[in-house]
């Protein structure tokens, strides 16, 4: 199974960017002694971007959602057998023998937002650094939910920045974005035969699919606990090259962005605001994320651990 039948499934790729170019030189930096807060009792709708909260909370209790939930489950099960089988045959599966650094990555950053099951972690050979999930939290020990990172994203970022991306990929598990957005779709697909109707609806399916992207983001800022380390990162994978390592100029760059965009002319305001994007502008990303890092909500979650 590759992931061209899993992106029919809107489940692909759900990481935090995806590039074509090659990796530059590897740069790394050891992890340092300091310990990130474990977040316990952490619940996804603490971190959630609002549209994506107030979306999912409509969909999870909308009339026979319970039913349409177990259903989809039950076939995103059926893909995740066949992707777990295909990893299995032509990646690198990360465990305490194996890669161990990772494996005690994973295991941190899942400990970090409280996941009760550590998901599998693989690394898959390819010259795009990426990382993605089927972003569907299983609680079954036995059957562990997937994350996959690439050998170009390992070789590019630093062990700090590779497991903010981590945590990106557990923010969609502990969100069970294909679940929910999965439902989102199947809800509205009557309504996208009508009339001005069925246009609003792809456009809130749109807006919801990359304020997902914003809460993992989140994730990902909560994992590292460094909103410079999550930048970096991002900053890596969409110059693609490691030799981008100042973040500083990086999110004063997302600053010179929105002030250009607010005095633009309306008309190309609206010509960008209707571009479709599977992820958000890496810009509006780093913009979004410096601004969540300053904001109240996170110091109260962070701060409210010792």
């Amino acid at each position: 199974m590759n992931k061209a039948i899993i992106s029919l499934l809107l489940l692909l790729p759900n990481g935090i960017g995806a590039l074509s170019t090659p990796s530059a030189t590897t740069t790394t930096s050891s992890r340092d002694s300091r310990r990130n807060k474990i977040l316990k009792g952490i619940d996804a709708s603490q971190f959630r971007h609002p549209l994506d909260r107030d979306l999912t909370n409509f969909f999870s209790n909308a009339p026979l959602s319970n039913v349409a939930t177990s259903a989809i489950q039950r076939s995103l099960s059926i893909v995740e057998q066949g992707v777990r089988l295909d990893l299995l045959s032509s990646s690198v599966k990360v465990s305490p023998n194996q890669m161990p650094e990772l494996h005690e990555s994973i295991q941190e950053a899942a400990s970090i937002l409280d996941m009760g099951v550590v998901p599998e972690l693989y690394v898959q050979s390819s010259p795009q650094a990426n990382a993605y999930t089927l972003a569907l939290q299983n609680q079954d020990k036995n059957k562990p939910a997937i994350v996959v990172v690439t050998s170009a994203l390992l070789d590019r970022c630093s062990d700090e920045e590779v497991q903010a991306i981590i945590g990106h990929e557990l923010g969609h598990l502990k969100c069970s974005h294909s679940l929910y957005l999965t439902l989102g779709g199947l809800a509205s697909t009557p309504l996208r035969a009508l009339p001005l109707v069925g246009s609003q609806a792809d456009k809130l399916l749109q807006e919801w699919r990359l304020a997902a992207e914003y809460s993992c983001d989140r994730a990902a800022l909560l994992v590292s606990q460094d909103v410079s380390v999550v930048a970096g990162a991002m900053l890596k994978l969409f110059a693609g090259t490691s030799r981008a390592t100042n973040t500083e100029a990086f999110i004063d760059q997302s600053r010179e962005y929105e002030q250009l965009l607010k005095d633009a002319n309306p008309l190309v305001q609206a010509s960008i605001r209707r571009q479709q994007r599977t992820h958000p502008l890496p810009v509006k990303r780093v913009g979004e994320l410096e601004k969540w890092f300053e904001s109240d909500e996170y110091k109260a979650i962070v701060g409210g651990y010792n």
